[in-house]
């Protein structure tokens, strides 16, 4: 007669759950759960390199623009600091998109 891992109490072949503790006995299965944090990880790698990819844009639009229109003495070369500071901001964006990619890869690691 086998025992619980948990207690060391007495327990059937096919129990599920200890009759002493009440701990389940059959383990989890993972695969499933591993195979959503791996979307997850796709899923937050693709909108990092998309904001990457937007923050390039928005910054270079926004430098030549502001330096087109700074030129010219225009007061609308604001519209390019404007851009320039939404090219950061996807670029702060992506950074947090990355950092979660890395940490749910360290949890499924574990």
């Amino acid at each position: 007669m086998p025992f619980c891992q948990y207690c060391g109490g007495k327990i059937d072949e096919d129990a599920v759950v200890c009759p002493k503790c009440g701990e389940i006995l059959i383990e989890e299965d993972t695969g499933w759960q591993e195979l959503q944090i791996l979307e997850k990880v796709d899923e937050a790698k693709h909108r990092a390199n998309m904001y990457i990819i937007s923050a390039i844009v928005l910054a270079t639009v926004g430098i030549v623009t502001g330096w087109v229109l700074c030129v010219s003495s225009s007061a609308v070369g604001l519209f390019g600091i404007a851009l320039v500071c939404l090219g950061v901001g996807c670029n702060a964006s992506a950074d947090r998109h990355e950092h979660k990619a890395k940490v749910l890869k360290r949890r499924l690691r574990r």
